[in-house]
């Protein structure tokens, strides 16, 4: 099943109006809302999905990488949060996280990259690595000591892409032999975001955020979605464990020397997190 981003918008909603029924009778809550510094150490084990297009005299048609590849899924990759909380109502986070994958198999058709042809039948290989770091700058709207956390700031996603496919390449109906083909772009991408806390007792809390972003700057154009909602348990005073289920999608068009063509990229899954606060 694939949730779409409308769906994590309103679990995010959802979630806001369901903590009442979590309130606590007792003034004690979960460190988080009140500690300064938060690190989480976590792996992401998402379902991936992959398409890409590389132009050249004719825009060519998406390569879905997650199919025709063969790309393996549901790889682990690590993730590394920080979160500072500064004065009353002020945060800024800092997160990275990167997936690897390749994987190989034969085309049913001809695929086209750039000037280069992959005749069908042929055996290739591909792969693709993403690297993701988050800058986020938020500030509190509405808050209760007793019981939640609710934000809303901006930042910047900025994306790392690189894939190739190898294989026997044809230009002009001519072999030019076995070999590697790839592209690679980094796409700055701000977003605008939310995120809400609820303490559910001084050991549980709920935690959803979201992000979006939808425009054309310069060489991109696109959107891109961020969302996730969680648990988190506070086994001792500062450390912690987590659970969130993520989503993460764009979809940019990108026009420079060196790719010009369009990517979609699908993130979807668990996350598992070792949390420590003071």
């Amino acid at each position: 099943m694939k949730p779409h981003p409308i769906l994590a918008a309103l679990l995010i909603i959802s979630a806001f109006h369901a903590g009442s029924l979590f309130a606590q009778s007792s003034g004690d809550v979960h460190p988080w809302l009140e500690d300064e510094f938060i690190i989480s150490l976590g792996s992401f084990l998402p379902s991936k999905e992959f398409q890409i297009r590389v132009d050249g005299e004719v825009p060519g048609r998406n390569i879905d990488f997650g199919e025709t590849a063969g790309i393996s899924e549901n790889d682990a990759s690590a993730s590394l949060l920080f979160r500072w909380k500064f004065g009353e109502k002020w945060s800024v986070t800092g997160q990275y996280w990167g997936t690897e994958n390749d994987g190989e198999a034969v085309l049913t058709e001809d695929v086209t990259w750039g000037e280069n042809v992959l005749r069908a039948g042929s055996n290739v290989g591909a792969g693709v690595s993403t690297d993701v770091s988050r800058l986020f700058f938020g500030r509190e709207f509405f808050t209760d000591a007793d019981h939640h956390e609710l934000g809303f700031g901006a930042g910047l996603h900025w994306l790392q892409i690189k894939a190739y496919m190898d294989g026997e390449f044809f230009v002009n109906e001519q072999s030019t032999g076995f070999r590697r083909e790839q592209v690679s772009a980094d796409l700055p991408l701000p977003n605008i975001g939310a995120w809400y806390w609820r303490s559910l007792s001084p050991r549980w809390l709920l935690t959803t955020h979201l992000d979006w972003f939808s425009a054309s700057i310069d060489q991109y154009s696109g959107s891109l979605w961020d969302a996730g909602i969680g648990i988190n348990f506070q086994a001792w005073e500062h450390l912690g464990f987590g659970f969130t289920y993520k989503f993460f999608k764009i979809d940019v068009d990108v026009e420079q020397s060196n790719w010009n063509g369009k990517t979609e990229l699908t993130h979807e899954g668990p996350f598992l997190s070792a949390t420590f606060n003071w």
